[in-house]
């Protein structure tokens, strides 16, 4: 007689009150048994050569007893589909492996008790595309040892009969899907096995299946006797197998599982049919399918816990959590650079603990919600955000983000730098330009015609009237379209900030200068253009610095001692007449005509009246869709009215009372009625109808009320003023007074309004 192999030979064990070792009863067919066994004792792994003197019987009527460890070597071939009907001359089994499915690392384990069900997996798993790693072996060929020590290595195992069973009682680190049997299972199989007009014979462990085979054998009508061979140990698989071998001319049916397959093995020269119940394809495919959308969630799962990890490592904030019990969950690296602790040092502490920094302490605070709350911490300013998350009316976590408020500071600084090089845009073009008047036509014909050279352009126009809409519709259309374009307003910035602003400066040029210096307008406009806004404003000593820029076309930023080469062309603009400048003095020649080697005059509005209809139209359909109104298109008396107007602030005006007309419309008041009555707030008279050829709009004269003369002072500046729209230098200037006179008269107006 052969032993019966480690697996189901060896004799498990279990201590008695008296500490003794005393026999425990295992099922010997493991693979097909659903009977759960204690972890502990199935991964005890035996030796591999180890024989049980009490695990054989002797019988001179059965042929020895079949191996359960191993099958024959003459039987490593593939399953043929004619297997599950036992020819008792031609059987054999199939060789326990494991494959890996392609290149791609399997995450399902697939156990298997039979070789069909590999075979069937194997196919599926090709069709699916899905990666499978098949053991061929069930409990007694190593299966569940081998789930056991791998499973780190997979997300799912998918087994079925007995097997499924153990691993899922083993293993509780990942899920384990059993494939079942079907009812169609149970009938397909006493099918085949009644078609053999054979009495039939149940082998199978005492469970459910049993229970199963039982019913579909009573009620099938041509089987109503048939001899069942339970059992539900090894002793008793022992002597059911004695008892199926003296079976002669009969039909057995059981569960496809090697243990069975090694009996028919044996018994292959009785005259004994074996058919063998095996889990239908579609069964195995939906448990495959079911794998793998366990691996597919649970990858979601990992990348979703990997994407929160890198945003909480990677952020430049600080992230501290602390559980409902007041304990350190996390803290991120940008919290250890901050505070200068170390995350060993505090995570998985209780934040009560007398040795944890105190800065944790404040950080927490009561737990409460805080957004961009200042907190001091160890001589540093930080923002601190401060997130609760509760669940079930309970604490769960707290969330606490923080940064030094100087970062901040930093991170501003260098966010408008790279918005300034990568803003450096011009948005109009010339089809923005709105007017037909031939005056416009001639401006924007002979813009066009700049555009296509490279020289330095002056545009001079009065207030309002395009300017920059101009530069910027020239830039576009210029070789230079895919460069920076720099717009800066010399009149709005003091001296020395606007030489810094312009030229740039080198590190320690000034108290606070940046630390690397900085780059001026005229680097970043390489290769582009530079607008010089209001050119006419600028100082003498940078005007002395701009012309040495045009002739030699390189910079020498303030405190620098390296000259830098730069490609710009230059246009500038200016409300004022530069030429008599130039003859006061007050310009330097040169430069003004290094500026002007093309000059671009602009109409003032007055000269174009019939570009005030598409101007007015225009105007009010954007305010009607910035204020939501619904304001209809002036009327050709309106538009009259509009043009007795001389619109000394020109098209800027314009859109400016426009903007307001259309704001104060409604529907008690003619817009006609509304127009006069805002254009005599507007000029400080009854209304609109002085004509645009009045003296009181003639460049050279005013019409005043007589009074005293301090109240015709007040008017004269107060009318200079609106004509200038609001510029006091260039008030001052023309009425030969100073600024401080010009601010006194105003404020001394201001003053009496008061009172």
């Amino acid at each position: 007689m052969r032993a019966i192999g480690r697996s189901c030979s060896a004799t498990a064990t279990r201590s008695t009150s008296s500490g003794s070792s005393a026999p425990i009863s295992t099922p010997c067919c493991r693979c097909c048994s659903p009977r759960r066994l204690d972890p502990k004792a199935t991964t005890t792994r035996p030796e591999r050569n180890t024989r049980s003197a009490s695990s054989g019987i002797r019988t001179s009527a059965v042929p020895a007893r079949m191996p359960l460890s191993s099958p024959p070597d003459d039987a490593r071939r593939r399953p043929r589909p004619d297997d599950e009907i036992h020819d008792p001359r031609s059987s054999k089994t199939s060789h326990l492996r494991a494959k890996e499915h392609g290149s791609m690392r399997s995450r399902i384990l697939f156990v298997s008790i039979c070789p069909r069900a590999s075979e069937q997996v194997r196919r599926i798993s090709e069709e699916l595309d899905v990666p499978v790693q098949i053991f061929e072996g069930g409990m007694t060929k190593g299966g569940l040892q081998y789930a056991i020590e791998n499973q780190d290595d997979f997300d799912v195992i998918v087994s079925h009969g007995g097997t499924a069973a153990h691993i899922e009682s083993c293993i509780g680190s990942i899920p384990t899907i059993t494939i079942k049997l079907s009812i169609a299972d149970f009938l397909d199989g006493f099918e085949r096995a009644i078609e053999r007009e054979q009495p039939l014979a149940l082998l199978c462990v005492k469970s459910e299946v049993l229970s199963e085979m039982e019913r579909v054998a009573r009620f099938s009508g041509r089987a109503p006797d048939y001899k069942l061979l339970a059992y539900s140990h090894r002793e008793e698989f022992e002597t059911q197998y004695n008892l199926a071998a003296t079976l002669d001319s009969h039909t057995l049916i059981g569960i496809s599982c090697y243990c069975v397959l090694g009996m028919r093995e044996q018994l292959k020269d009785r005259n004994i049919g074996f058919v063998l119940i095996s889990p239908s394809l579609q069964n195995i495919k939906k448990a495959i399918l079911s794998a793998k959308s366990i691996v597919e969630s649970k990858g979601r799962e990992e990348l979703k816990a990997k994407r929160m990890k890198s945003i909480v490592d990677y952020s430049a904030q600080g992230i501290l959590s602390i559980d409902g019990q007041g304990v350190v969950t996390s803290f991120n690296p940008a919290a250890e650079r901050i505070l200068g602790i170390r995350a060993g040092t505090v995570l998985a502490r209780a934040l009560d603990e007398t040795t944890m920094p105190a800065t944790l302490r404040d950080l927490h605070g009561e737990g409460d919600f805080q957004l961009n709350q200042i907190l001091k911490a160890d001589g540093t300013d930080l923002l601190v955000n401060r997130i609760p998350v509760r669940a079930n009316d309970r604490l769960e976590e707290t969330i606490v983000s923080f940064q030094r408020v100087t970062d901040i500071q930093r991170l501003e600084t260098k966010a408008r730098m790279q918005l300034l090089s990568k803003g450096l845009v011009a948005k109009h073009r010339f089809d923005d330009i709105i007017g037909s008047s031939a005056a416009l036509r001639t401006a924007i014909d002979r813009a066009r015609r700049f555009a296509e050279t490279s020289a330095s352009i002056l545009i001079e126009g009065e207030t309002g009237t395009g300017k920059e809409l101009f530069v910027q519709s020239i830039h576009n259309a210029s070789d230079r379209r895919d460069g920076p374009f720099v717009a800066i307003n010399c009149a709005a910035l003091p001296e020395s900030l606007l030489e810094s602003e312009l030229f740039g400066y080198a590190e320690g040029a000034f108290t606070g200068a940046k630390r690397g210096g900085k780059a001026g307008l005229f680097e970043l406009a390489h290769n582009g253009t530079i607008f010089l806004d209001e050119i006419g404003e600028i100082s003498p000593a940078i005007q002395s610095r701009l012309l040495r820029v045009l002739q030699e076309r390189e910079i020498l930023r303030i405190g620098g001692d390296r000259v830098i080469k730069v490609n710009v062309r230059v246009l500038s603009a200016t409300n004022k007449t530069l030429y008599r400048m130039v003859q006061e003095g007050r310009f330097r020649d040169d430069l003004f005509f290094r500026l002007g080697v093309l000059k671009l005059q602009l109409p003032p509005l007055r000269d174009r009246k019939e570009d005030i209809r598409p101007l007015a139209d225009r105007f009010v359909r954007l305010t009607n869709e910035a204020a939501g109104k619904a304001v209809d298109d002036l009327s050709t008396d309106d538009i009259r009215t509009l043009q007795r107007y001389s619109w000394p602030g020109n098209v800027r005006e314009l859109d400016h009372f426009i903007e307001k007309l259309v704001i104060l419309s409604d529907a008690r008041t003619r817009t006609s009625t509304l127009i006069e009555l805002l254009l005599g707030e507007h000029t400080g008279e009854t209304g609109a109808r002085r004509p645009a050829d009045d003296t009181a709009c003639d460049g050279d004269r005013l019409t005043l009320e007589v009074g005293p003369l301090k109240e015709m002072e007040r008017q004269i500046v107060e009318k200079m003023l609106e004509r200038t729209n609001g510029n006091k230098v260039e008030v001052a200037r023309r009425l030969g007074i100073s600024r401080v006179t010009v601010w006194n008269k105003t404020k001394a107006d201001a003053a009496g309004l008061r009172m």
